[in-house]
């Protein structure tokens, strides 16, 4: 898949491609309206955490893990 035209890389995903059963199909259109100017760049910030651990430890029975990266600590 293509990046879309004006897409930011890391910043999301860059398609949505349609479901086979979606119930419509969504495309863009002019509406008239120019912009006045281009959007910003989004800024990345960098925020202190004090998190007891980047470790995740899992005790469910039907997971083969017990221990994982913790997913709320993630990055961009």
């Amino acid at each position: 898949m293509a990046l879309r035209p004006g897409a930011r890389k890391g910043r999301g995903a860059c398609s949505n491609p349609a479901g086979r059963y979606e119930p419509w199909a969504v495309e863009p259109a002019d509406d008239g309206w120019p912009s006045d100017e281009p959007d910003p760049a989004p800024r990345t910030t960098v925020e202190w955490d004090r998190a007891r651990s980047v470790i995740a430890r899992n005790g469910s029975p039907d997971v083969p893990f017990d221990r994982s990266v913790n997913p709320y600590r993630g990055c961009e």
